[in-house]
């Protein structure tokens, strides 16, 4: 009974330890437009209206849809206005290869994947979803959803200023040179 006890109290060491680890103030937060309804993505698929499911409050970030590659979390959401799924998404600290790539701009753009409930074919033998459960969210170089892309924030225009006082400054430098 004792090292069962023993165990128990390890175990929430371990758990305690792994929360606090996953709220690094080095992650990086952004949001994401990751699917547009009731437009027909490269893959022939339509999500009609709020068609996704979410069976949970977060989900994984990965990269290029690997399951062993996680990136961080998301939390995703039907947003009436944009007719769109809009995704709060948190890039774990440790991340930072990613956390750079996405600032420089090398990627910008996301794909959603989930599983089909529902789903009817249109004339064209594209697939309309009426009903879909949530996977995950992926970074990639290009998603099926050409629109479905990281929203810039206050910290993107911040950075292309500093870019372009960098450059000034160069250019300065360069004529007394």
């Amino acid at each position: 009974m004792k090292k069962l006890v023993e165990n128990i109290a390890n175990f929430k060491l371990i758990e305690n330890a792994v929360a606090e680890e996953n709220n690094d103030s080095s992650d990086l937060t952004i949001q994401a437009i990751v699917a547009h309804s009731n437009v027909k993505n490269s893959n022939g698929f339509t999500l009609v209206d709020d068609a996704l499911v979410f069976n949970r409050e977060f989900y994984p970030f990965l990269f290029n849809h690997t399951d062993t590659d996680l990136l961080g979390k998301t939390k995703t959401h039907f947003d009436n206005k944009l007719n769109a799924y809009v995704s709060d998404i948190s890039v774990y600290g440790d991340r930072q290869e990613i956390i750079r790539a996405i600032n420089e701009g090398v990627y910008d753009s996301v794909s959603i994947s989930y599983y089909l409930d529902e789903y009817s074919f249109d004339e064209d033998d594209d697939i309309i979803v009426t009903k879909a459960t949530m996977k995950e969210i992926s970074l990639v170089s290009v998603g099926a959803d050409d629109e479905a892309k990281l929203i810039s924030n206050e910290l993107e225009q911040e950075k292309k200023a500093h870019v372009l006082a960098k450059n000034r400054l160069k250019e300065i430098k360069k004529n007394y040179e």
